[in-house]
């Protein structure tokens, strides 16, 4: 039979993984797995999730049994909400109980993420009671400093700033002050392994667009060829915004052929 070659999420040991069909006879069908497992399973089978759409990154699943050890129920949430946390996008989750007779509500931030040893998790960060002070502003063993915080909390900055794993090694990592939750909060900064409409980003260009620049990439485009392109990031919605250079420049003509005509009709007045 004629290979698929489709996409698709599979369940194995208690962990959901993405796998690509090889080939299907007879109702069942076999995956390959991204670490290289190759088996057989029924089509129709609970623990077999086609991907729906190219920005999908996590089982529908997953997401599901993930939610539901934090009492969030993945039926109840809207559906644009459910397709946001598949593809990666965090939600602002707020929610009421009942304690000793009383009505309380609890609000959080969740998110799916990847852990190259555990697998994909949900990480679950809790709104404060309070605003987070300097004192408190600590992530990934890194202790903000007084300039860091007040460029995120007063200034609204994106922090790029160094993480120190147990071993001491050292990654990067993006911060900024988020009201919702009243705390730091944090982002995976861009590498050279970073694709950028399937071309990896140079290292001096992850390097600007982690310290919030915007630069100009030339992108492939399928009718236009290779095109120039104003691009920045940003982080609090992990998204890459991207304006032709062409259109910015003719739209800087027409500002300064505005003003030209302005003052040209002020003398001529005067």
């Amino acid at each position: 039979m004629e290979n698929q070659l489709e996409k698709v999420f599979v369940k194995v040991n208690q962990r959901w993984q993405k796998a690509t069909i090889i080939n299907e006879e007879d109702g069942k069908v076999n995956v390959l797995t991204q670490d290289g497992q190759r088996f057989s399973m029924a089509k129709e089978s609970k623990w077999l999730e086609f991907v729906q759409n190219p920005a999908q990154r996590y089982a529908y699943g997953d997401v599901k049994e993930q939610l539901e050890g934090q009492y969030i129920s993945f039926e109840k949430l809207p559906e644009n909400v459910r397709d946001n946390l598949v593809q990666g996008k965090e939600h602002f989750h707020v929610s009421t109980y009942l304690s000793d007779g009383e009505l309380k509500e609890t609000s959080k931030m969740v998110q799916m993420v990847y852990d190259p040893n555990m697998g994909s998790r949900l990480f679950v960060q809790f709104k404060r009671k309070n605003q987070v002070t300097l004192d408190q502003a600590m992530a990934y063993n890194h202790k903000f400093s007084p300039d860091e915080f007040e460029r995120m909390v007063s200034k609204k900055e994106v922090v790029l700033f160094q993480g120190i794993t147990k071993d001491g090694e050292l990654f990067e990592k993006l911060a900024y002050y988020e009201p919702k939750i009243l705390d730091i909060r944090t982002k995976s900064a861009l590498t050279p392994n970073t694709y950028l409409y399937g071309t990896k980003l140079t290292a001096a260009q992850a390097k600007s667009l982690n310290q919030g620049e915007e630069i100009e990439i030339k992108i492939k485009t399928k009718s236009k060829g290779t095109q120039p392109y104003l691009v920045s990031y940003t982080p609090r919605n992990e998204i890459f915004i991207t304006k032709s250079l062409q259109l910015e420049k003719a739209r800087n003509l027409e500002v300064v052929n505005d003003e030209k005509k302005k003052n040209s009709s002020q003398r001529m007045k005067i």
